[in-house]
């Protein structure tokens, strides 16, 4: 039970004083700094309020929210004070952010909550603005924020988690892992939308297991309503949201057959409608986002994003007029890569660095340009289109493999392919032992996943920008980790493990 500390202690001063020294100190070092601080412990504050007032009593999910935060803002005064940005030449969607958040600070503080001028493509440097102007306009302050919306979603996992059946510990090290998860703990501690993309994934997911496990008014209207956030901001994931909901309510939704007919018409109709209220990237895309998908599931579009934008001479694309980006259309990704040069941008002629690549290729696998390769299509024969596919599948779930990693910077993304090799032994015998007793409640997650990842293969040929894409669906299937392990094995590793998450839990 979380226990209220009686202000007037013994304990109170000593931590009192040491509080004041400490904030005293921070104030001559840095004083953007020090209000990022105070910024951070009064949402801190504000957050354990809301548990509070919700019933958390237990002290793990308090403990945890500290923990994530306190990694995620580490990582944050790493790379604000390092300037470490190793990938993308320092340059990135974040500048951008930044820029349009400090234009809205000033026009708030004048008084004028209007944004007329401003190419804002999304809501995310809004929000930032709006933090700017409470606080101080500069971006280690968005960067703790983004810090805060971390800790966030690491409460939401260890909620997926006790939905799903899990115990207090499997919640808790569900947490830990994402915490730690290598690519949320770098885009996720810059002033990027991601960590918030991921967030309103993890609130949908959570929300579609309730509404399955016992439907609602209210609770559906909170998935609507978060769908709706999720589809401003990235509406291709928010496709496959609504992917895994529709196939997963007709299959397992907790009611009769009949009314699970009905109430499935109607949500297939509600659903429909969310590009058109969502604005951001579901804005004008048409009912169910039909003009998206007919641009993102055209075969010339995938093949010339797989075959040729990765490669030398992007030119002779068959698709004519397009701009040359690292990314499904769609997507303003062109700044966070692991290339050796800007995004999207051809290298000049003769360049050693570059493996020329040519379409007149036999091979289905060639290297493209820096961190990117190109996986062939294969659209002209059936079954080596499904081969192909499932290749790149393959690297889009399960790479970069180290034949991919070419210069050292590269080997910056071997914490995240251990961390992800060793969850995925257990995810695996965690989803068997799901099968074996309550596969149901497991299957939206891993339809999610799916595809996200298989959406991402169609396209994706650059691991940079794979890993920051994948986040949502590594994070859904990081919750099942749990369910592999056997916390009262007499394995010896194991059982220092556990003792050590007992101690974490009791802190």
């Amino acid at each position: 039970m979380f226990i209220k500390e009686n202000f007037f202690s013994p304990r109170f001063l000593p931590i009192a004083i040491f509080t004041c020294l400490f904030l005293a100190v921070i104030f001559f070092i840095d004083k953007v700094l020090l209000v990022g601080i105070i910024f951070l412990a009064f949402l801190t504050a504000i957050t354990f309020l809301i548990f509070k007032k919700i019933g958390f009593k237990t002290k793990t999910i308090y403990t945890l929210f500290l923990i994530a935060l306190l990694i995620h803002t580490g990582m944050v005064l790493f790379i604000y004070y390092a300037h470490f940005q190793p990938f993308s030449g320092g340059a990135g969607d974040y500048s951008e952010y930044d820029a349009l958040a400090q234009q809205i600070s000033g026009r708030i503080h004048q008084g004028n909550f209007s944004y007329q001028g401003l190419d804002i493509p999304h809501y995310y440097p809004v929000i930032i603005g709006y933090v700017y102007a409470l606080t101080l306009p500069q971006v280690l302050i968005g960067q703790m924020f983004n810090a805060w919306l971390v800790a966030l979603l690491v409460i939401f996992v260890y909620l997926i988690i006790m939905e799903i059946g899990g115990s207090e510990k499997d919640g808790f090290f569900g947490g830990l892992i994402v915490s730690i998860y290598p690519s949320l703990l770098f885009f996720g501690s810059l002033e990027l939308k991601d960590v918030l993309v991921v967030l309103l994934c993890t609130i949908v997911l959570l929300s579609i297991l309730k509404v399955l496990r016992a439907f609602s008014l209210p609770k559906f209207l909170v998935l609507y309503a978060f769908l709706l956030a999720l589809t401003h901001f990235r509406a291709y994931i928010a496709t496959a949201a609504v992917l895994a909901f529709i196939i997963s309510w007709f299959l397992f939704s907790n009611i009769k057959i009949k009314k699970r007919l009905v109430y499935g018409i109607i949500f297939i109709f509600l659903l429909g409608f969310l590009p058109y209220f969502s604005g951001g990237q579901g804005s004008g895309q048409g009912y169910y986002g039909i003009n998206f998908l007919k641009l993102f599931l055209d075969p010339k579009m995938i093949t010339h994003y797989r075959e040729y934008v990765a490669i030398p001479n992007p030119e002779i694309s068959p698709v004519s007029g397009l701009p040359v980006y690292d990314e499904p259309p769609g997507t303003v990704l062109p700044s966070i890569t692991l290339e050796p040069s800007s995004a999207g941008k051809p290298s000049s002629a003769g360049k050693p660095s570059y493996d020329q690549t040519s379409d007149s290729s036999d091979r289905p696998i060639t290297r493209g340009r820096g961190s990117s390769i190109v996986i062939k299509t294969g659209f002209g024969n059936p079954f080596t289109f499904l081969e192909n596919s499932l290749i790149a599948f393959t690297y889009a779930s399960l790479g970069p493999f180290p034949w991919q990693m070419r210069y050292l910077r590269h080997l910056l993304i071997l914490p995240e392919t251990i961390l992800w090799y060793f969850a995925l032994f257990f995810i695996i015998k965690g989803v068997i032992k799901f099968i074996k007793s309550r596969y149901k409640t497991i299957v939206p997650l891993i339809i999610f996943s799916i595809i996200i990842l298989g959406a991402l293969s169609l396209y994706m040929t650059n691991f940079g920008i794979a890993t920051r894409i994948r986040m949502p669906a590594f994070v859904a299937l990081f919750c099942l980790t749990p369910f592999g392990i056997n916390w009262a094995s007499n394995n010896k590793i194991i059982k220092i493990f556990s003792k050590s998450l007992d101690a974490l839990m009791k802190i």
